[in-house]
């Protein structure tokens, strides 16, 4: 079998596109009716997309496998996306396919109809079957991905019809999932779709030619809420406004350009803005989420049943104000920034210009209290480091940092080597060309990309990459590389104020990551170390005896290197030459390789849904061996100060203190770390708690006392508290109050040295009050998990 293969690999090896390979000029192309010969063996098969449910990234793969094969060219070009008129003018475009092809079928080689002559020229042998299969593929899908807004119109440019064959389009129908059942669309004439409302949106079409064949296919289109839409579905009031404060962005080199944000204020029940609270949408490329969605992120769970954070405030008297970055067109020259994934200084600026929006108009004296989750955390603190620089009042005496990368963020380099080489390189030659996966490409264009990617990532890709490639990386550079814009911004911010975060609040940091630097399991369960392969799968018979292999590892221990990414596509029907990609990772010396460090986490399952359905990446994401990535480092979210630049992202914190000189010393006030490793920017009851004992102080209020020789020696506590005490108490008396004020526990003990008292207590936030018969020595809040 081996030698069968070995011989129709090299009947192969000449094949090209017949314009461009002098080899295949000998072959009877008489035959070749349609113009656009696609091989069998491909890692796409072309039938599949007629009976898929496509989206702009299967239709685009379809079209490139037409292209890249067409003799006539007639498919070369890209395919025009109007971004902005789907943004500003909610005109959606949608592209019909329609093209005949055919394929060698591979028994021709073993039939004996094909061959190679003395001069390698593959020619025909014997026999007066056509070596050729014909079909035909009509599909239609929109152009874009997502989209904001239940009232679009749909339109067909005549530009967007590609259609190959000698037959003419005669009428086209599309179903647009809004119950109304099958429209007639008429090219270059909008139409008109309202939906109910928002989710994902399978679109039928009916393709009927001149000679009354018709072809049906599917697409998909995911449609959100646009700030119209809460306006007026929701009773909501999503206001558009701009900054008036330029950003610093010339470092980058890039236009200091203003930018574009929509917000909202949740009002408590007396529909007075007094009391604000501040929530800062983090990374969100594309603007999935909207300023609902955005308050929906507080939902959290306590005992079955769904409860939010901004409800529960609410009902105290406060406000929320949702900042949202939508994707827009900026004014000054027509170009679509998306906002969700911009440079953090520029949005920062929008905080800035909402702080000052929110403190003209709210009514009373309440200071404003600001929750930064994610990304959020940073655009947060850049804004109130601004403020503070340039004098400016922001008014606000509390800011929560929520799992926000201080340190830089993390997602593994043997992915992101992998998931550009899936998106870009998978150039197999021959017959095969250019297989690299479209829907992969906005992985890497809108994510790793991006400006905040950029400025996030403490290793990047694209510092990676050898000189005059996009895909391959420089041997020589395996140590982490972080991309030159995360040391611009993290300069810029560090400069604003002497400790490098706002210095007029109290700070308060709540984390995802692991406190005690406990490790994060697997699929089975297992804890997952540096060095851990979580990648290795053969995929076989991808396309007709195309087998695709993946592995990754992450990165290894301190001072090692290793094999963080692989790739081998066997595709012997395609071209006599393989194709083999990997890359090595490094770790620096100084610490375990930044992947399996506790923190908070990524979900895998998350990113694997928005590729759509190709059987290739399902497979691929089925066969990794975790569930969920170090995302946001601990040591990263709780800003531990690092010295000499070199992070060791398994530390783990000791004896915690507010200062910035040593690795336990952070810039926080106050902080709440679990135990477990938990998913990135997750509310629980626990952190719920510990969040409600900092905006509400008077609630569950301790006193300030004098004596300072008892303190609680780990906090969050499970089944006991242990108390440390620089001398013996006697008869101390233990009081631990509930949210309510109600004594649940009393009890007299003796304090000493280190003192371990065994609670029963449900999941919240306590006071506890240690006496001795005199007076009040010492009051903690202790949150229990």
């Amino acid at each position: 079998m081996k030698a069968k293969l070995l011989l129709l690999s090299f009947l192969f090896i000449s094949i090209t596109v017949i314009s461009q390979n002098k080899k295949l000029q000998q072959l009877d192309r008489s035959q070749i009716e349609t113009s656009i010969l696609i091989p069998t063996s491909t890692i796409f098969n072309i039938e599949d997309f007629q009976d898929n449910t496509n989206s702009v990234y299967s239709f685009k793969q379809a079209y490139k496998l037409l292209g890249q094969n067409d003799f006539k060219n007639r498919l070369n070009n890209p395919i025009t996306i109007d971004a902005k008129a789907a943004i500003n003018h909610q005109v959606i475009p949608i592209a019909i396919l329609h093209a005949d092809y055919q394929t060698i079928v591979p028994e021709a080689f073993t039939d004996g109809r094909l061959s190679l002559d003395d001069n390698q020229n593959l020619i025909n042998v014997t026999g007066s079957n056509s070596v050729y299969r014909k079909n035909t593929i009509s599909i239609s899908a929109p152009l874009i991905a997502n989209h904001k807004g239940l009232t679009n119109q749909f339109i067909i440019k005549e530009r967007d019809i590609y259609n190959t064959t000698n037959q003419v389009i005669s009428k086209i129908e599309i179903d647009f999932d809004d119950t109304l059942g099958f429209r007639a669309v008429n090219i270059n004439t909008p139409i008109t779709v309202t939906y109910t409302k928002a989710g994902n949106k399978v679109l039928k079409s009916r393709i009927t030619l001149s000679n009354q064949e018709v072809f049906k296919s599917k697409s998909t289109l995911n449609i959100n809420y646009s700030a119209e839409d809460l306006n007026a579905n929701f009773n909501r009031a999503v206001l558009t406004f701009n900054s008036t404060i330029a950003p610093n962005l010339t470092p980058y080199g890039v236009a200091n350009d203003i930018g574009t944000g929509e917000y909202d204020v949740f009002l408590s029940s007396d529909n007075i803005l007094d009391k604000p609270i501040f929530v800062i949408d983090g990374f969100d490329p594309g603007d999935t989420r909207d300023v609902l969605s955005i308050y929906n992120l507080l939902n959290f769970e306590d005992n079955g049943t769904l409860l939010n954070l901004g409800d529960q405030m609410r009902t105290e008297g406060f406000d929320i104000v949702v900042l949202n970055f939508p994707v827009y067109t900026r004014a000054s020259d027509n170009v679509v920034v998306d906002g969700g994934a911009d440079f953090i200084e520029r949005n920062a600026m929008l905080l800035v210009e909402l702080i000052n929006l929110i403190n003209a108009q709210k009514i009373g004296t309440e200071q404003n209290v600001i929750i930064g989750p994610s990304m959020g955390g940073l655009i947060s603190r850049y804004a109130l480091n601004y403020m503070e620089n340039q004098n400016i009042d922001h008014d606000t005496r509390l800011w929560i940092s929520f799992d926000s990368p201080h340190q830089g963020a993390n997602v593994p380099i043997g992915f992101q080597h992998l998931f550009n080489y899936m998106a870009f390189g998978l150039d197999l030659g021959g017959l095969g060309g250019d297989q690299s996966i479209v829907a992969v490409q906005p992985l890497i264009n809108d994510f790793l990309k991006s400006a905040a990617a950029r400025q996030m990532l403490t290793d990047q890709f694209e510092p990676h990459l050898a000189s005059g490639s996009n895909v391959d990386f420089d041997s020589a550079l395996t140590l982490p590389i972080a991309h030159p814009y995360h040391n611009l911004f993290f300069s810029g911010l560090n400069g604003l104020t002497t400790s490098g975060f706002p210095e007029n609040v109290r700070k308060v940091s709540m984390i995802n990551g692991s406190g005690i630097n406990a490790r994060y399991p697997d699929k089975l369960n297992n804890p997952v170390l540096p060095n851990r392969q979580i990648l290795d799968v053969t995929i076989p018979d991808v396309a007709f005896q195309t087998d695709a292999t993946f592995r990754s590892r992450f990165t290894p221990y301190a001072g090692n290197t290793n094999q963080i990414s692989y790739l081998f596509i066997d595709a012997p029907f395609i071209c006599f030459c393989d194709l083999t990609a990997s890359a090595n990772g490094e770790a620096f010396s100084y610490t375990d390789g930044i992947d399996a460090a506790s923190g908070g986490l990524f979900d895998l399952g998350a990113l694997s849904g928005g590729f759509g359905t190709d059987p290739l990446i399902n497979t691929f994401f089925n066969a990794l061996q975790i569930d969920y990535f170090n995302f946001i480092p601990s040591v990263s979210s709780m800003a531990l100060e690092i010295t000499n630049n070199e992070v060791d992202w398994f530390h783990t914190p000791t004896n915690v203190m507010t200062a910035r000189a040593v690795n336990d010393l952070t810039p926080f006030d106050n902080w709440y770390m679990p135990d477990a490793n938990q998913s990135h920017v997750t509310l629980t009851p626990q952190n719920v708690a510990f969040a409600i004992s900092e905006i509400m102080p008077t609630t569950l209020s301790t006193n300030t006392i004098e004596s300072n020789s008892i303190s609680i020696i780990k906090n969050p506590v499970k089944n006991y508290i242990a108390i440390s005490s620089d001398v013996t108490i006697s008869d101390a008396s233990l009081k631990i109050t509930d949210i309510t004020g109600k004594l649940i526990y009393n009890v007299t003990t003796t304090l000493d040295n280190n003192t371990q008292v065994p609670i029963q207590l449900a999941s919240g936030l306590y006071v506890l009050s240690i006496e001795d018969t005199n007076n009040t020595l010492s009051q903690f809040k202790i949150v229990v998990e």
